[in-house]
């Protein structure tokens, strides 16, 4: 697409959302012109965020709107507290979800809300796809950081993020966003539609809301830097790399690596050569398609009650793509078939020790000739609840609720082989008439022909391919009873406030995979056992805020909290209590500190629990293929302690692939995770300077009973030693965990299962400075502006991840390091910057985003890329109010166009880390809004 065009193709979108949208009079309340505190629910007992005893960060609709962004993910995940995680850039692993991930402590373990309740999840793992949150329906969003479980419950160990939904809207609100690349590719299109109403005299409301999205895919062959798959030469640069597992055949024999060539005949098999190009197949962006609706209601019929009900429906439907599947494992070849060349029988036949006309060999064929993997996902949930709340009598107020949720997948696959039928195929014999033919002919069985690319034949392709068709589900059940009391009592500096409840959930989830998928028989998508099982949770909870003092010498204000949570679990983790207590303190009205300790705890989810054994691809690396293998005595001795000969030590063992073969599964006698969160922190409103607020926090968190895999690296590590300690293994009976193949001595199905391995624990600080300066000039009439400037941020101090309990050699310290062990890169500095200019109808933002280099967190090899240099990212927004009813914006994304790093194929995917930096380069979007 030329630069014209693209210009065409942005300037019609604009012009289509502009004049297909009419006008009409505003009737709601304008987010942009509040100058009102925000009062959050970082606790059951509302107070203004500034007076809090937690950090809480807040996102106001007006940032949603002028961060040009369709997803929620998208502008979550920008906040600096956050690690992004599944994003729409993230294919493989994937999923097409996206998710958040408070302090990089894994969704998981980061409790989203919604108006303070817990939402639908998309799977097993009980995580809330952010994807499924109605956009045009929030208000603003908190994030409120620190263990909450005494709050909230399981899960809340990270914290907290609580999307505050709009009330009581009375109109109708109209949006369109498109959003496309400078590339002219990745287009996004978002429509929305809000419509609200009073009733009875102002006692009752009814808001409908429906949300409809289309992202396009984006291939990695669309970016120069993503198209080819990198690897390190080993002079400390990149060059062309890839998979172990190409189109011709790669085998291995009595020690040796060969490759067929087209002809049928073979040669030496070179990794640097003749690696796979994977990249260009997969998705830099997933495509998704997406309807959402979203119904709430509220009907006072005295001080007493108040009903209230609300219903979500989200069906979302999203593609991964992979390249050809891979087929690898010990096959029987036939010595004299007809699709090997002279040279290539002689060869196979040599290594025929029986004479029975057939050699075992390791292969690693990449089955081009099947096409794609495509995974297509079709995610539909549901949501209800019904409530009511009101007066019991005098201050003592109540609010019960049931909510019922229900998320069904089905997964659809295409690009599977049937590795029986690929061995059925292979084992080939000569007919009566002399043609080649399976030795086993039933179900059809044709010859496969893999001894040379593009040499498999349509017949064949039909006979071992098959589809595969996944189904799962989730539900959850929630009845929740607070009783709350603002003006319990007063010591004189103001009312005390408590809430008393009780809470039931029920978690309960499946995973039917394809018959096929299920026997291991699949190869292309990793293999993966049933799942089916379910819990629940009894809770009892209390909470307190409590003004000690206040308006005294030295005493502006002092006051206390505390909180309380007994859980009953059906599962291992038994009777369970989580609590905090905090502490407000401001000498003068212009400072006041905080602090809060809490203890907090994740119950194990239903897949930790119940999930069966699946295969996984993480990266990694096999030491017995370095130079040390045969040069240092202890790396020497245990690799052949592991049953590798001598001969294949320093070799390419695993064909120049950087993924190790892995099993993962659940564990039900898991026990729950317990975190100690320490915070303290600053809050400053001085009165010399108005308009000027900031925030400085530390939190120090400490999580004990981890409940994860040790990961493939560390087993890896435990068994043969690290470089740093001279290759003495630190425990070699992890070594039984790492099965290798006979022919070829790869590591084949790594055991890495769940368990509550390790621990972790991290520190740092969290700020926010926010100063605003009234300007006597204005624009379209105006006489006056304002110019605001924010400074928001993270100090990142330690991140020590112990993955193995056991073996504290092992702890990785991940501050400001990304690789193998720490994965994403882990900032010291995370800033999330704007500033921004008003007047009259015109609102023109900057946003700054920055974070600060990392190093890589492998000692035992030197990479191509050894350190990622600090990355700086802009955007730019215009927003233009010329009457109440109609808004537009515009603005650009990744205004200088900055490029991700390019570390390898050793890392996360593409290259790079897709989620953590920008792949797709400059961006726009435009957007439309009404309101009547």
């Amino acid at each position: 697409m030329t630069s014209a065009q693209f210009c065409r193709r942005l300037l019609a979108s604009t012009i289509l959302l502009g004049l297909t949208t009419p006008a009409f009079a505003q009737t709601a309340k304008d987010d942009a012109g509040s100058e009102d505190t925000i009062v959050v629910t970082g606790s059951r007992i509302a107070r203004p965020d500034l007076q809090q005893a937690s950090p809480i960060a807040i996102v106001s609709a007006q940032e949603l709107k002028l961060s040009g962004k369709v997803n929620v993910e998208a502008i979550i995940n920008d906040l600096p507290q956050l690690i992004p995680s599944t994003t729409a850039a993230s294919n493989n692993p994937g999923g097409g979800v996206s998710t958040a991930d408070l302090r990089g402590f894994g969704p998981n373990r980061t409790l989203v809300l919604v108006d303070g309740r817990r939402y639908v999840s998309y799977d097993s793992n009980q995580i809330v796809d952010l994807n499924t949150v109605p956009a045009g329906l929030i208000d603003h969003v908190e994030v409120v950081s620190g263990g909450r479980s005494a709050v909230y419950g399981s899960d809340a160990i990270a914290g907290v993020i609580n999307f505050v939904m709009k009330k009581d809207f009375s109109g109708v609100e109209a949006n369109a966003n498109y959003r496309i690349n400078q590339a002219g590719d990745g287009g996004t299109f978002n429509t929305n539609l809000l419509i609200g109403g009073n009733f009875a005299d102002g006692r009752g409301n009814a808001t409908f809301y429906i949300d409809y999205t289309k992202r396009d895919g984006v291939l990695q062959g669309s970016r120069s830097y993503t198209k080819q798959t990198y690897t390190d030469d080993g002079e400390g640069g990149l060059a062309a790399g890839g998979s172990g597992s190409i189109p011709g055949t790669r085998f291995a024999l009595s020690g040796n690596q060969y490759k067929f060539n087209q002809d049928g005949s073979y040669s030496a098999y070179n990794s640097a050569a003749d690696a796979y190009n994977y990249a260009p197949d997969n998705y830099l962006q997933v495509p998704q398609k997406r309807i959402l609706m979203s119904a709430q209601t509220h009907y006072e019929v005295d001080d007493h009650l108040t009903v209230y009900a609300e219903g979500q429906f989200i069906n979302n439907r999203v593609q991964n793509r992979l390249a050809p599947t891979p087929f690898t494992g010990s096959v029987s070849l036939d010595v004299d078939s007809s699709f090997l060349s002279a040279d290539s029988q002689a060869l196979l036949a040599a290594a025929d020790t029986d004479g029975d006309g057939y050699t075992t060999a390791a292969i690693y064929r990449r089955l081009s000739e099947v096409g794609p993997r495509i995974s297509s996902v079709d995610n539909t949930a549901y949501r209800a609840l019904i409530g009511a709340k009101g007066q019991i009598g005098g201050d003592w107020n109540y609010d019960g609720y049931y909510s019922y949720s229900r998320t069904k997948q089905v997964e659809t696959q295409t690009g599977n082989v049937s590795r029986s039928r690929v061995e059925q195929a292979l084992k080939t014999v000569y007919d009566s008439d002399g043609n080649l033919a399976c030795s086993d002919t039933s179900n059809g069985c044709v010859p496969i022909n893999i001894f040379g690319a593009g040499n498999i034949s349509q017949q064949a392709v039909d006979f071992i391919s098959i589809p595969v068709k996944n189904v799962s589900t989730i539900t959850e059940q929630v009845a929740s009873l607070a009783i709350t009391n603002g003006n319990l009592f007063d010591l004189g500096a103001g009312p005390a406030g408590i809430a008393i409840g009780a809470e039931y959930r029920s978690e309960r989830g499946s995973y039917d995979p394809d018959y096929a998928l299920a026997s291991g028989d699949v190869v292309g998508f990793n293999a993966s056992e049933g799942l089916s099982g379910g819990y629940n949770v009894k809770e009892l909870f209390a909470e307190i805020d409590v003004p000690l003092l206040a308006d005294l010498p030295f005493v502006h204000k002092l006051e206390a909290n505390g909180a309380y949570r007994y859980s009953h679990y059906s599962t291992a983790a038994k009777n369970v209590s989580t609590f905090s207590a905090g502490l407000v303190y401001a000498p003068v009205k212009d400072v006041t500190f905080r602090g809060q300790y809490s203890r907090a705890v994740r119950a194990p989810t239903v897949y930790d629990l119940y999930s069966g054994q699946a295969q996984d691809f993480p990266a990694g690396s096999d030491p017995c293929e370095l130079a040390d293998a045969v040069s240092n005595a202890n790396l020497n001795a245990s690799c052949l302690a592991t049953g590798i000969s001598a001969s294949a030590l320093g070799t390419a063992i695993n064909g120049g692939s950087s993924q190790i073969d892995s099993v993962t599964g659940g564990n039900p006698d898991l026990r729950e995770e317990k975190s100690d969160t320490w915070t303290a922190g600053v809050v400053l409103q001085p009165s010399f300077l108005p308009r000027f607020t900031m925030t400085v926090d530390y939190y120090h968190i400490k999580i004990d009973n981890y409940i994860s895999t040790p990961g493939t690296a560390n087993i890896i590590a435990a068994c043969y030693g690290t470089a740093a300690n001279g290759w003495t293994p630190y425990d070699s009976s992890y070594c039984s965990l790492l099965p290798r193949n006979a022919n070829s001595y790869a590591i084949e199905g790594a055991e890495n299962l769940l368990s509550n391995t390790g621990g972790l624990k991290t520190a740092g600080v969290d700020f926010e400075a926010n100063y605003s300066v009234p300007l006597n000039f204005g624009v379209f009439g105006a006489k006056t502006g304002k110019l605001s400037f924010r400074v928001a941020g993270t100090r990142l101090i330690r991140y020590d991840l112990n993955p193995v309990a056991a073996i504290p050699d092992l702890n990785q310290s991940c501050a400001g390091k990304f690789g193998v062990y720490c994965g994403n890169p882990y900032s010291k500095v995370r800033l999330n910057n704007r500033i921004t200019w008003n007047s009259g109808p015109i609102t023109l933002g900057v946003t700054h985003r920055y974070l600060s280099s990392v190093r890589d967190d492998d000692d035992t090899t030197t990479y191509s890329v050894e350190k990622i240099k600090a990355y700086n990212l802009f955007d730019l927004a215009l927003q233009v109010q010329p009457t109440e009813k109609f808004g537009w914006s515009i603005g650009m994304n990744n205004v200088f166009n900055k490029k991700p790093p390019i570390m390898g194929d050793n890392q996360e995917q593409a290259n790079t880390y897709p989620s953590t930096y920008d792949v797709y380069g400059r961006a726009f979007f435009v957007n439309a809004s009404v309101k009547f």
